[in-house]
């Protein structure tokens, strides 16, 4: 199957400048796909325009919807198989204040689609990936559930690396350390822009960590001089397939 290409442009009559341009990260691009243990996710993006003047176009690679003045549209994506991925959004800056995205994701068993959940997924303003040490606090490490933590570089062209420390929150003991290699996924738009992110996904803590009900705290931390990131976990039932995220602080 072809994954999804989710790069999504408001389109105006004019051209503009790439300083006139905000950009947006969506942690999970609109898209299907199924993953570990049966599970099925579908992304879908929530669109609002809150302009009361200009019309604007809002596309991905398999559909077109015009955002009237004031008007909705929800956006679905094609069939991407494996990995959720990122995508970048770019919004003119004159529009941007008064444009509202949204995330959400239906998550459920393959074989118990009746059983599903939702889940909204932040979008992400430039201004808030971090050049220091970020952290989350109270994971939990289950052993009924899995634990993925997503990485993403603003600069979707380059190569950065961080350091994960992983600390118990009860005594502080360093309980695992290891590199993350963010890796460009994605190419240029027409306009010279970044599609997506660099990127890079660790599915199963429990590989590292032991899933005995123990609570920890996620320390990243910058190898890259300069490297502008942002990261978020989830957090998902092994049996269910629904899942919750823990945002860094």
């Amino acid at each position: 199957m072809r994954s999804v290409l989710a790069l999504l442009v408001l389109s105006f009559a004019l051209p503009l400048a790439a300083d006139d341009y905000e950009q947006l990260l969506l942690p999970i691009a609109p898209s299907v796909v199924h993953c570990a243990k049966d599970s099925r996710f579908e992304t879908r993006l929530m669109a609002f325009n809150g302009n009361e003047h200009a019309s604007t176009r809002l596309c991905t690679d398999t559909e077109c919807g015009e955002l009237e003045p004031m008007g909705a549209r929800e956006f679905t994506g094609i069939d991407a198989g494996g990995t959720p991925l990122p995508a970048y959004v770019y919004l003119p800056k004159s529009a941007a204040d008064a444009m509202q995205l949204s995330i959400f994701i239906e998550s459920s068993h393959m074989d118990r689609r009746e059983e599903r959940a939702f889940t909204e997924v932040p979008v992400i303003r430039t201004s808030d990936f971090r050049t220091g040490k970020i952290q989350f606090l109270g994971v939990r490490m289950d052993p009924e559930f899995r634990q993925s933590i997503r990485m993403y570089g603003l600069d979707g062209s380059q190569y950065g690396v961080l350091m994960m420390r992983v600390y118990s929150l009860e005594t502080g003991e360093l309980l695992h350390e290891c590199e993350h290699l963010l890796v460009p996924i994605g190419g240029k738009d027409a306009d010279g822009r970044d599609m997506r992110p660099s990127f890079s996904m660790e599915c199963d803590m429990s590989e590292h960590v032991e899933s005995n009900g123990q609570k920890v705290r996620i320390e990243l931390e910058p190898v890259t001089p300069g490297l502008k990131y942002w990261s978020i976990i989830s957090i998902t039932n092994n049996r269910t397939q629904h899942f919750y995220t823990v945002l860094p602080r």
